[in-house]
């Protein structure tokens, strides 16, 4: 967005009183959007449970607010009974091994007797089903081999991503059931905002890129990432989604974001801190080609962030006080500090 200033200088004393000085900008012919600040918070794309998928004693956990990395463990189970079950299983895959070489054999040897008319067809048969039922216990053995292995290998409890520990579900030397929540793991990297807008403004958000945001650490942009425009009969609230990731923002924290509630329209725009309230009217300063300030009574418009419309006898160009306007009267010359100032946006 670009904010207005100017760039000019002038000093001298006027019979209206000493020279005041002053900051400027240059009154612009812009499009501006009418908007309003919708709540939002800051939150985790993941915040979840982490839980036990075996029974055990839980012998190790990870304290209290540690950042861990994705595949980092962060709890142990006590895989004493595990670890014997695993060689159990070994054990009856290398027997189902040879009970299924065995079982192979006696098809090839009494093939041979067939082919020589020395026994019956059906001891073949007996022995192809035997090998058969050798070669299924196999896999069956192999099948809960693994299953074992696998269940050794949930003993050691991984993060699934990158995050904070942020409660302790569970506690050191407790006796597990299978689905226990041991940890509360957030991730703080990708985070989003989740923020509540009125559904008549969703034509306007699928127009737009991103969403000015704002709270007590600070303010910016954030791009939108998704538009949920469903609400119920209540609210006639849709969410939308914001990426946070350039800001160094907490998860649950409150912030505004701006959201359009009509076009654009082109208008004459200057700074909001150009505008003197007073109880019952609105005015302005505007300096002349000879530096002398004349207020003048405006109307306000529309606003987008620091910007106004003013409706009144200011045109694009006009050079507008924006500060040290306090004091100032009609008539009186300025000294204009901000010359040769870029303007205040820095473009």
């Amino acid at each position: 967005m670009v904010t207005l200033l100017a760039v000019y200088s002038s000093t001298g004393l006027t019979q209206q009183g000493p020279t005041a000085n002053v900051n400027i900008a240059l009154a612009e012919q812009k499009a501006l959007s009418p908007v309003a600040w919708v709540s939002g918070t800051v939150v985790s794309r993941n915040n979840s449970n982490i839980a036990a998928e075996v029974s055990g004693r839980l012998i190790q956990l990870t304290e209290l607010g540690a950042e861990v990395k994705r595949n980092q463990i962060i709890a142990r189970l006590d895989d004493t009974q595990l670890s014997l079950l695993l060689r159990e299983e070994q054990a009856n895959v290398e027997n189902s091994q040879a009970k299924l070489a065995f079982e192979q054999a006696e098809v090839r040897r009494k093939k041979s007797l067939v082919r020589k008319e020395l026994i019956a067809e059906t001891e073949l048969e007996e022995a192809v089903a035997n090998r058969d039922i050798a070669r299924a216990e196999l896999a069956a053995a192999e099948a809960r081999l693994a299953q074992t292995r696998q269940n050794l290998a949930y003993t050691q409890l991984r993060a699934p991503f990158d995050g904070i520990v942020v409660e302790r579900l569970s506690n050191q030397g407790e006796y597990l059931a299978e689905g226990k929540a041991i940890v509360r793991l957030v991730e703080t990297a990708n985070l989003e905002a989740s923020l509540f807008a009125p559904l008549t403004s969703y034509q306007y958000l699928k127009k737009s890129d991103s969403l000015a945001v704002r709270s007590p650490l600070g303010q910016g942009e954030a791009a939108i990432k998704t538009l949920i425009p469903v609400a119920d009969s209540r609210s006639h609230l849709m969410e939308v989604r914001v990426d946070m990731s350039p800001f160094d923002w907490p998860v649950g924290l409150d912030i505004e974001a701006a959201v359009a509630t009509g076009e654009s329209k082109e208008v004459i725009a200057i700074p909001r801190d150009a505008l003197v309230l007073r109880r019952n009217a609105i005015s302005i300063f505007k300096i002349d080609s000879e530096n002398t300030a004349h207020q003048l009574d405006v109307r306000v418009g529309i606003g987008e962030g620091s910007l106004v419309e003013v409706i009144g006898d200011v045109s694009a160009g006009d050079k507008i006080v924006i500060r040290g306007g306090e004091r100032l009267r009609t008539g009186q010359k300025v000294n204009i500090k901000n010359n040769n100032q870029s303007l205040i946006s820095g473009k």
